[in-house]
């Protein structure tokens, strides 16, 4: 993971997290003095910044843990996370809109706080909830439809080989994807096999192959908070 502060103009150091956060997430007030990593259910856009990450060793690796004290970058250049969203990625370029990710059709209840490319992974237009712009070109992989089921407590997912599993490394943020309920970000503890990974957080989400739910791989993306 690449550092989340870049140059920041304004960064507020005493909120609470209400939750689990990941490093480098979107985050909005959760209650007073605590902060949340935003739902991405697709009108969130009040958010305070962004959630840089820590050296200090934490009870949770990549994640701030409930009643951590966490540092927000409220303006300025900073790294988020990015997804293209659909099965076919269109990869951001320097100059295009950011806005959260619109993750479900459902009611997302768990943190995420990730973003993708404004207007329907457009880009190129600013929108009504467009909240940063691209600093640099990312290539974006592929989501990809579980193999198998997925059950809430499972700790590995099955892949199909030389697809998007050959484009992970333990270490990596990615989302579990329920495409009409909630979406989970996890992160990669090992790459098992040819079709396997484990996660280092249990799921949160049922996901289903026959529902084409969904794997993303997230990568980092550095612009300019608007």
């Amino acid at each position: 993971m690449k550092p989340v502060n870049v140059n920041a103009f304004d960064v507020i150091g005493e909120m609470a997290a209400a939750e689990l956060i990941a490093f480098g997430a979107a985050v909005q007030r959760s209650a007073a003095g605590t902060i949340r990593s935003t739902r991405c259910t697709g009108d969130d856009y009040n958010i305070l910044g962004i959630a840089d990450l820590d050296l200090v060793e934490k009870t949770e690796e990549g994640y701030y843990s409930k009643y951590d004290i966490v540092p927000v970058i409220t303006a300025g250049r900073c790294r988020v996370w990015v997804t293209p969203n659909n099965a076919t990625a269109q990869d951001i370029v320097a100059g295009d809109y950011l806005e959260l990710a619109d993750l479900s059709t459902g009611t997302n209840t768990l943190p995420v706080g990730v973003f993708e490319e404004a207007g329907s992974q457009a880009g190129g237009t600013r929108t009504l909830l467009s909240l940063a712009r691209a600093l640099e070109d990312v290539d974006l992989q592929n989501c990809e439809v579980v193999a198998a089921d997925v059950a809430i407590g499972d700790t590995t997912v099955t892949m199909t080989a030389s697809g998007l599993i050959s484009k992970l490394k333990a270490g990596d943020y990615i989302l579990l994807n329920d495409l009409n309920g909630n979406c989970q970000i996890n992160r990669v503890k090992s790459v098992d096999s040819t079709t396997q990974i484990s996660l280092q957080i249990a799921s949160t989400v049922a996901l289903a192959n026959a529902s084409s739910d969904l794997i993303h791989k997230l990568e980092q993306c550095e612009v300019i908070l608007l």
